[in-house]
């Protein structure tokens, strides 16, 4: 009986073993066919094509930012480095910079679904030319997404799909040439919105109509040429819009009545030649114009009427001809206060009556910018040899009671011969050669000239001279300003 048993046990001892060597040989298998997953944190691969620095703590779950140099070209979507991602799922910054040129073609989407508390990611100096629909989708804890200085050329319908939390997105240095509808969509958060230096000459229809909360757009440094009110629909809460540097030649009437909370709008460096009257219509809310370095010759009769609360104007290097107190009468009370400032430098305006109400301002305003701008304002000289002369004795003049008199009121009529000679009727031809004119050729400081002085046209019938004030008194009060005003200053935008 004993006998016949211990055959049987050493049957099953034998087929025990037989089980845990296959088990054994299973698992080797399963081993090699499905390697270790690394921490994205720790390749020490030096032939990897990625490596990332966690700061501060590199353990796995660990990391909370990350940054990643993308090197020796050639990763694709499918290369199983991007599972490395799940070693780190609490990451909340995460950058990527690329080395090689080449070395990143795409966005790395894969990597997304397994960094579910992402806030912040940032892809620079890749070879992306397309973000692909849906490439941002449903990544409901993303606040920030930057992308500059790739070579990104299209955007394409619902490249940016339902991001509840996203707040910035920069799309900074690319090639984009057209904004196209829908390709911002379900972004409900969206505050600011940069497409600084692209190639975009197109804005479509409705683009940004879905970015009911954006606050901020820029789109300077492009090659826009054309504007519709079309463009802006669906912004009426944007604050800020930069169009500088592109090449607008003309606004339209309404062309911004979509955008009823301006309170700032850039369109400097454009081609700008015509304005219509009703352009800034709608801008309610408008505090500062810029229209410098455009080529402006004369300005719409009424064209700040629907910019009442405009506090700051920067109308220089433009080819502007006239510009009179009727044209600055809709925002001459802003002017007035401490923060206020308006530049006209640079522009073709001749020294006549159509400029007297700067000397009103000038001693009215609480602004600083708006007072020194004014005392530096250079205007263009008659043609008439004789005024000019007259004119460039009452600078110099000026200049020397400021260095070598200490007069008031009742001595300055008693300044010496040649400054008595400021008011003759006539000047001996020869003397002229003498004459030093402070500014550039055929140029005078406006505020050192006399209002009585300035020469008004008589082909139209002007009301610009009704403030008046003493010459004497206007000489005492400016050559301090002469004194210490620097030959140039700098305008704070």
């Amino acid at each position: 009986m004993r006998a016949s048993k211990a055959p049987a046990a050493l049957l099953l001892l034998l087929l025990a073993l037989v089980e845990l060597h296959a088990n054994r040989s299973n698992d080797e298998v399963k081993e090699k066919s499905s390697p270790r997953i690394m921490n994205v944190c720790d390749i020490r691969d030096r032939n990897s094509k990625l490596h990332c620095y966690c700061e501060l703590n590199q353990e796995i779950n660990r990391a909370v930012k990350t940054e990643c140099w993308v090197f020796n070209g050639g990763i694709e979507k499918a290369d199983p480095i991007w599972t490395s991602f799940s070693t780190q799922t609490n990451i909340e910054t995460l950058a990527f910079n690329v080395r090689a040129d080449g070395a990143l073609k795409f966005v790395p989407t894969k990597l997304l679904r397994y960094l579910q508390k992402l806030k912040k990611i940032s892809i620079k100096f890749s070879s992306i030319t397309e973000v692909e629909e849906n490439t941002f989708v449903n990544l409901t804890s993303i606040e920030e997404i930057t992308m500059i200085k790739n070579q990104i050329e299209h955007l394409n319908k619902h490249s940016f799909n339902n991001l509840p939390n996203l707040v910035v997105l920069i799309l900074d240095e690319n090639n984009i040439k057209e904004i196209v509808t829908d390709t911002f969509f379900k972004l409900t958060n969206l505050q600011k919105l940069y497409f600084t230096s692209n190639n975009v000459s197109v804005i479509q229809d409705g683009a940004f109509r879905h970015l009911v909360n954006l606050l901020e757009l820029e789109l300077d440094k492009n090659n826009i040429s054309e504007l519709r009110k079309e463009c802006f629909e669906g912004l009426a809460k944007l604050k800020r819009l930069d169009l500088s540097h592109n090449k607008i030649s003309l606004l339209n009437s309404f062309v911004f009545t979509e955008l009823w909370n301006l309170e700032s709008l850039l369109l400097d460096y454009n081609e700008i030649s015509i304005v219509a009257q009703r352009s800034f219509d709608g801008l309610s809310q408008l505090k500062k114009l810029n229209l410098n370095h455009n080529n402006l010759i004369i300005l719409a009769g009424g064209l700040f009427a629907g910019v009442r609360g405009l506090l700051g104007l920067d109308l220089r290097f433009n080819k502007l001809k006239r510009f009179t107190s009727d044209d600055v009468k809709p925002i001459y009370d802003n002017l007035l206060k401490e923060n206020s400032y308006i530049y006209l430098e640079g522009n073709e305006l001749p020294c006549d009556c159509h400029l007297a109400w700067m000397h009103k301002l000038r001693h009215e305003t609480r602004s600083t910018k708006t007072r020194t701008s004014l005392e530096n304002f250079a205007c263009k000289l008659s043609t008439d040899l004789v005024l000019n002369s007259q004119l460039a004795l009452f600078e110099k003049s000026v200049i020397s009671a400021n260095n070598n008199y200490n007069v008031d009121n009742k001595n300055l009529e008693n300044l010496d011969d040649n400054t008595d000679d400021i008011f003759q009727d006539e000047i001996d031809e020869n003397n002229l050669q003498e004459i030093e004119i402070v500014k550039k050729e055929n140029e005078g400081t406006l505020l050192q000239i006399p209002i009585d002085l300035l020469p008004c046209p008589q082909d139209v019938k002007v009301t610009d001279r009704t403030y008046t004030y003493p010459s004497q008194n206007e000489a005492k009060d400016y050559r301090n300003l002469i004194h210490s005003s620097p030959g140039s200053f700098l305008y704070a935008n």
